[in-house]
């Protein structure tokens, strides 16, 4: 059996790297190290479409600081033997240098997740006009972390194509994996209280996050939050917005009320919850605003529920079909055409029984 070996900081618990952790315990065993910021050991169920496994999760308090580098390998080699691995993989930054320093496996993976230059001209539309001093450092690093590697996986489309064009010197490293989704599974958790539009059902979903600030708010949470507030406005349908609270809402918007078919629900729902929120509703709406991997998108595809999605889609996974997996749309039209899908049972079914073809095929 093989041994795996997985780097990374706090991103290891976002759905796409879950997906991928789990998807590894396919080949063998994997060991999971966080540079985080506390030690500590314990056995860690991560769950996928293929199940729950048990991976070996080990805590490395050496945070991201650059300045505590030696600290953090003289940390991990107490814990683990590096020549023990296969494999090794991690994601940007901190945990690939640390691979590299280890020299842990001639096969050293970097999971290239996002490249913040790639990103520029999406930001820059919605007014995150500091990114452009981020533009060659982003170039330069990522590059760094590309030469530190013996390959790498792109986890999109968009980065896969950026990756080969910008970095040629190592196009023929760089590959192409799209994720599947992943969880932490609990069934003993207690659920928290939800409102009861949930068990009602029959609403328009979306997340978004208005409690985060910088240009995240600006070029993703606010304006995904508006095309919800639009949605409520211009018809009777419930809509739901989960992932802010109303503090947040209020403080992005505070001169604005939501109507009241608007059901803002709050955040911090364990896994257990999101499911519940999902299986209620008709509609999802996902306006992806920059091109990298989607966990909203995934997490849709996973629940196989009908999908409206903006063009920036097919820039991510052009394998979806508009009108077959999801109904992509534009910024300018995505409310006036949630509104016609909601009319058109053929269409929902269509387009629920694609997002679950999608899933089991791409991802």
């Amino acid at each position: 059996m093989k041994r795996l070996l997985y780097i990374g900081s706090n991103d290891v618990f976002t759905r796409h790297e879950l997906g991928f952790i789990a998807s590894l315990c396919e080949l063998g065993e994997v060991d999971v190290v966080i540079l985080g910021s506390k030690t500590h050991a314990e056995k860690f169920f991560i769950a996928s479409d293929n199940g729950i496994h048990v991976v070996n999760l080990y805590e490395v308090a050496c945070g991201r600081k650059l300045l505590r580098f030696e600290h953090c390998i003289k940390m991990i080699s107490v814990i683990i033997d590096p020549r023990d691995y296969d494999a090794v993989f991690a994601t940007p930054r901190l945990p690939i240098l640390v691979i590299k320093h280890l020299k842990a496996s001639e096969k050293n993976v970097l999971r290239l997740w996002s490249i913040k230059a790639a990103k520029l001209r999406d930001n820059l539309r919605f007014g995150a006009y500091e990114d452009i001093l981020i533009f060659i450092p982003s170039i330069i690093a990522n590059m760094y972390y590309i030469l530190n590697s013996n390959y790498s996986i792109a986890v999109d489309h968009a980065t896969y194509v950026f990756a080969r064009k910008i970095y040629s010197f190592a196009k023929d490293r760089i590959a192409k994996v799209y994720p599947p989704y992943g969880y932490i599974p609990n069934k003993d958790e207690i659920t928290r209280e939800v409102p009861e539009i949930i068990d009602k059902g029959n609403y328009i979903l979306g997340f978004t996050v208005l409690g985060k600030t910088g240009s995240y708010l600006k070029f993703e949470a606010k304006p995904h939050a508006i095309v919800l507030y639009l949605l409520a406005k211009r018809t009777n349908i419930d809509v739901v917005l989960a992932g802010s609270s109303y503090d947040d809402w209020k403080r992005v918007f505070p001169d604005l009320e939501p109507p009241g078919n608007l059901h803002i629900i709050g955040k911090g729902f364990s896994d257990n919850d999101i499911g519940r929120i999902y299986r209620g509703a008709s509609l999802v709406v996902t306006p992806i605003t920059n091109k990298s991997i989607s966990n909203r998108l995934l997490e849709a595809l996973f629940y196989g529920k009908p999908i409206i999605i903006s063009e920036i889609a097919k820039l991510l996974h052009p394998e979806l079909e508009h009108r077959k997996h999801v109904f992509i749309s534009t910024w300018d039209t995505i409310v006036e055409d949630a509104i016609k899908i909601l009319k058109d049972e053929g269409l929902l079914k269509t387009l629920e029984q694609g997002a679950k073809s999608a899933y089991n095929i791409y991802f």
